[in-house]
This record gives C-alpha cells, structure tokens and sequence, in this order.
C-alpha cells in the first residue's frame, strides 16, 4: 500500500511546497492536492514519477512502525532562525536515520548507550558551577582526564550514540539532537557546513543537551529554551577545554595570534578559546571585547583561521565495508530496505558507502554442448 502518510514526508525532505512539487511533476496544484488526499488511490505511473522527482525508493512509501521524531522533543542550535520547512524536512530525515539504525540494529552489534550516573549533589544550588561539574564527571567517568579530546564524533559512537551527517536540504540547521525511547539512543545531527572547529562545537553542545536534558521533561517543561541552550553550550566549553587544563597551559599573553595557534591544541573556535579566556579570568574585559571586534572584522567568526581536520564518523564507514565484504551483500537490497536513496545514504552517513569499493557480482558461465 502506498502511504499517503509516507508522501507528505517525502515532500518534506526535499522542502517542497504543493506548488513545488506540481512544478516538479509536470503537473497541476489540483492534481497535487488529490495525490495527497488520503482517499483517492495513487496509479502505479503516479507512484513511479513520485519516487523518481523525489528521489526515494518506492519501499521508503510502505509504512511501518517506525516515526519522524517528534519536533517538540528534538533540541535545536539557533532554534530562531529555524525556517518551518527546514523544521519538517529535519524531522522526516529523523525517519531515514532511524531507519538506518533499525538495519544496522539487525546486521552488527552496536553499542547501547547508558546514562551516566553523576554525582552533582553538592553544587545542585550553584548553577554556573553545576554544568561545569557535569562536564568534568562525565570525563572522568568516560576515563578522558584532562587531554584534548581527538575525535568528538567517535567518542559518542563508542558510548552508543548515533552521530549522524545533516544533508545538502537542511545546512541552515547547524546542529540537532533527541532521545529515541523505542531504540534506547540518543541521536545527534552534525552539520558539515561549518567550519571543523563549530562543528566539533556543536557535537559537544548536543551531547551536554543528551547528559543533562533529554531525559528530564520536568526540566525541559520549567527551563526557558534559551537557559537550556547556555548551559549546553558552558557544557560544551567545559568538556573539550577542561579550565584546570585550559588555565595551566594557556600562553600568558593572549593575541589573537597567540589565540590561534593555542586553538589548535583543543581545536574549537578562536570565539571560544576567547570566551574561555575570559571566563576564566585570563583576559580582562576590555581585551575580551577588543579580541571579539578584531575576530569580526577579520571575517574569522565565519572563516575560522587555519581550520582543524574535521572529526567524522569512524564506525559508519566502518561497518558499511564489513556489511560490503559478506557475499550475499547486495547494495539495492540494503538500501530497499532501509527505505532510502543511495545519495542520501551517504549524506547521513558521512558517505559512508562512498568511500568502500563494492566487489562487482561474477557472471557465470556455463558451457553449452
């Protein structure tokens, strides 16, 4: 049965419009509006168009028990600028990541993510302090000391959650993260738009979102959004430069030139080694505003300055070439079942599938009296 339901999100992936849409099929609004009317049938010529402009396989429309994420549930960086239909096309790939995870689920053995219990009972009524703290359990418990962490994006796939890549449709978003109860994990979007530095960012921001905030509704339902935003991002600021290790290796004197060649220690931003700086109490005010005007108008808060390696997936790719290298793997089965197109495959997997030679089948031959 071709989903009705299944078609609205697959018009919203792409970010089309009704009109958009017609537009794309050759065809009339008013015919548009009966493809989507949930009584009227769909004709098999239809359905073929829908899923070539679409660029979804035709299985994507048989429906099951699996859901977009819920929009209200799911933490978004600069949820302001966030365009409704950039909203709906991030909550239809939520399916195609979920479904991926389901595939993988059946295939390999993943790591299951389990919540941290920390200790935070000393410093409840402190609240600059509480995040801090937060970030500084957690990498004592994850046995990370104080080093600068290598890769953000493995690490969170080694303790079970899903780290996918945001697509080409949705690049205004910088980065996303929910809880899936129905899988136990949790999901975090990257955005590869940004520079290495944010990205990395932004990972450990939507990871303090996952540790401090999307287990706990009472929190959710009392704290203002934009209070939840700043404490992921003091999280975020705390777990990559750890302020014992930030102060007692920071240069005494720090220019922005100083700033960019320590930034390659912790990798983040030249905005948020200053930030940290001046938390900290390394920089006074005045230089913290003089470094923060220079960085504008250099055009550094958009082109960060000698830009880090980026950290990508690593067990992806890794388990796209095991599944590769069994016999019976067929590329147009997997993604028939998933439910997904190739390119978009790859766009949430880091290309995972890109990057892995796929052995081309041998013909037989048979001999012929």
């Amino acid at each position: 049965m071709f989903s009705k339901d299944r078609l609205r999100i697959a018009k919203d992936l792409r970010g089309l419009s009704n009109t958009d849409f017609a537009e794309k099929l050759g065809c009339s609004l008013s015919k548009v509006k009966q493809l989507l009317d949930a009584d009227k049938e769909i004709s098999e010529n239809d359905q073929t168009e829908i899923c070539r402009v679409l660029n979804v396989p035709m299985s994507f429309f048989i429906e099951n028990d699996i859901q977009p994420h819920n929009t209200e549930q799911i933490f978004y960086r600069s949820v302001a600028r966030i365009k409704a239909q950039h909203r709906k096309a991030n909550e239809a790939y939520t399916l195609l990541a979920k479904n991926i995870n389901t595939y993988l689920l059946k295939k390999v053995k993943l790591p299951q993510f389990s919540r941290p219990v920390l200790d935070v009972t000393e410093i409840q009524d402190q609240h600059y302090r509480y995040v801090d703290h937060i970030a500084i359990e957690l990498r004592a418990l994850w046995g990370l000391g104080l080093q600068p962490i290598n890769n953000i994006v493995s690490l969170c796939e080694l303790k079970g959650i899903r780290i996918f890549r945001l697509p080409n449709e949705v690049k205004e978003i910088d980065a996303l993260s929910y809880f899936d109860d129905e899988s136990g994990s949790p999901f975090i979007f990257v955005n590869n738009f940004k520079s290495a530095e944010r990205s990395r960012f932004d990972c450990a921001h939507e990871l303090g979102h996952i540790i401090m905030h999307t287990h706990n509704r009472k929190v959710r339902e009392e704290k203002d959004n934009k209070l939840l935003e700043i404490e992921a991002d003091q999280f975020a600021s705390e777990f990559l430069m750890p302020a014992e290790a930030f102060f007692a290796t920071s240069p005494r004197y720090l220019s922005i030139d100083n700033m960019i060649e320590y930034k390659k220690i912790w990798r983040t931003s030249l905005k948020a080694v200053n930030y940290k700086a001046h938390k900290l109490g390394l920089i006074s005010d005045w230089v913290n505003r003089s470094n923060l005007m220079k960085i504008n108008s250099l055009g550094y808060h958009i082109e960060e300055p000698e830009e880090t390696h980026r950290d990508e997936s690593m067990m992806l790719p890794k388990i796209v070439s095991l599944l590769v290298s069994q016999p019976s793997f067929d590329k147009n089965k997997m993604l028939d079942e998933i439910g997904i197109s190739e390119d978009d495959f790859n766009q949430l997997t880091f290309d995972a599938l890109a990057k892995v030679d796929i052995p081309k089948k041998k013909t037989k031959l048979y001999l012929v009296d």
